[in-house]
Parts: C-alpha cells; structure tokens; sequence
C-alpha cells in the first residue's frame, strides 16, 4: 500500500491536479499547497509514511514569527487541509487510512466583529500615504471586498456604462458590485485595461515581474497606517476595513440581506460575524421593554422584616 520512494513535490503535483479536475480555485490549491510544503519540512518524512502523531505535532508547533501557540482559526484550517490531503492519499491508494481522519475537532472561540469607523478611514485617508495605497482604502472601504480581491481588479473589470464592477470573489464566484461616488472617482483615474494596481516589482506569484501588488503586502501596509495613526488594537488590521464595510451599513439601516450579497457570503450567519453592535444600540434596544414595578406592598413589608428583623432581635438581646 504505502510507496516510501514517492516524494512530497510529486505528491503535491498529483494533489494540485485532481484538485483543478474538481473546479476549485487556484487561491484554494496554491493556499493548501504551501501548507502541505510546510508540513513536509515539518515532518521530513515521505508522505506515504506520515501519521496521526504527524499531524497533531504539527498542529502544535509554535508560531513562526511570534513563537506563541497557533491562534484556534489558524489550526482549524490547517486541520482541514490535512483531512482533504489525507482523504486524497487514501482515494489513490497511496495510505490505506488517513492519519488526518482522527485529529481532535479544533475548539474555535465565538468569533466578535473588528471594524475600524469611519473616524479611522478617515483618518488614513490624511496621511502621507502612497497614491495607490490611498486608493486602494477607498474601493476597501466602498466595496467590502477583501484585500486579495481588490488587489487583483483590472481595468476591463468596470463597466463606466453601468458603473459596476466584475470581482473574483472568494472560492472563484463572479461577483458584480456597483460603486458609489467615492468609488467611480477613483475608477475613472484607473487605466481601462491592466492592474489597477500594479506592482513594479517581482514577486513569488509573478517572477517575472508585470503583476499586481501582493496581499500580504497591501495589507501590512494600511495595518502600519493604523498603527501610526494610533490604533493600537493588534485585532485592527487592513481586512478590519470590510468589517466596517458591513457594521457602518447595518448601522444606517441597509437590510443585512443585502449586505450579505455585497460581501459575497454564501451564508447570513457569516455576514453576523462581521457587523458590530454599537453601545448605542444596546441601550436602545433595552429601551423598547415595558416598564416593571417591583413595590407591591406586602412584597416590601416581607423584605423589611426579613432585612431587619435579626437586626431587632440582636438589639433587644443585648439591651436586657
């Protein structure tokens, strides 16, 4: 059953393959193909040899940059992707169980909105930024789309005729969003054809140079603009700007459906997720209860003598 001699490179091609067979994203197999690259520096052990013990060290293994415990999201994708790899293994014959089938179910904590106000976009917006990163807030901040969304538009995405624009949304749905003032005043001073955001480097993703600006990049860029504008909060970040997105619109009334269908989510529940509840809104909510009267006399005659009652009855002892 098992074949020592099959490398992880030739595994992962394999994996690659039957993954783009079954239509997913090339985001999705490229995001499960560095991790595996990562797990089989890890492990250094042939693939077709990798076990439970395997994985679940893996699992454990210390944040790389900050040398703390993996967040509990971070290991429930991770988790994830293995079961898939390993259901694969199992599907070519090449294991006969999947060390994967039996890792713990990752315990996620309820997940609470992170959204930035229009005060901090504002704000962003005054600082000495590049022009491309200025820009780049505004269609964030307009549109909702995430920031590996919004980095790879093109200018054959937007239509000026109907002032809407195509986006390649998560898991490669086809989105079309329409955008507002702020939005078509940024579109109309973008090429019609080409990156609206193009990067003058070269990169992991375009080697030879001529693409867009990465994500990783864009978004450690408006986080450090945060930062230097004294948002402190290591929860802000630039995928914060989406959370404000879907908590400023509900905040102004628009029907969370409709948000929901902007941020292209396939589920409500997942939209919740991102809008917050202001102060102001509990408050006001608690308002709309009717008014109770706890003071029906005998219920205050009772509370009298059993608050006052030992009290008396200590006093009387200690006069005689």
């Amino acid at each position: 059953m098992k074949h020592p001699s099959l490398g992880w490179s030739a595994t992962l091609d394999q994996f690659d393959n039957y993954q783009r067979a079954a239509g997913l994203s090339q985001r999705t197999i490229s995001e499960r193909r560095m991790m595996l690259a990562r797990f089989s520096e890890f492990v250094r052990t042939p693939p077709t040899l990798v076990e439970l013990r395997h994985c679940v060290d893996f699992l454990n293994r210390p944040h790389a940059r900050t040398g703390g415990e993996l967040s509990p999201s971070t290991k429930q994708v991770e988790r994830s992707y293995l079961q898939v790899w390993g259901d694969w293994m199992v599907l070519e014959g090449l294991l006969a169980v999947s060390p994967a089938a039996r890792l713990p179910k990752v315990r996620v904590p309820r997940r609470r909105a992170r959204p930035v106000h229009v005060e901090h976009i504002q704000r962003l917006l005054q600082e000495p930024l590049w022009q491309q990163t200025l820009d780049l807030i505004v269609v964030l901040a307009t549109t909702g789309l995430r920031i590996g969304e919004a980095v790879q538009i093109r200018g054959e995405d937007f239509d000026p005729v109907t002032g809407f624009l195509r986006t390649v949304r998560k898991g490669g749905l086809i989105h079309y969003l329409p955008l507002n003032e702020s939005a078509r005043e940024v579109a109309d001073r973008m090429p019609s054809a080409g990156w609206w955001f193009p990067s003058p480097c070269r990169n992991a993703k375009f080697p030879n140079g001529g693409g867009h600006i990465l994500m990783k990049s864009a978004s450690t860029k408006i986080t450090s603009a945060f930062r230097r504008i004294g948002v402190t909060d290591p929860m802000i970040t630039g995928h914060s700007i989406r959370h404000f997105f879907a908590s400023y619109m509900i905040a102004k009334g628009v029907q969370v459906q409709v948000v929901q269908q902007l941020l292209g989510h396939a589920s409500l529940a997942t939209t919740q997720i991102y809008v917050e509840v202001r102060d102001e809104a509990l408050v006001a909510g608690v308002q709309v209860l009717p008014a109770f009267a706890a003071t029906h006399p005998r219920a205050l005659e009772v509370q009298a003598k059993r608050t006052n009652g030992p009290v008396l009855d200590e006093q009387m002892r200690l006069a005689s």
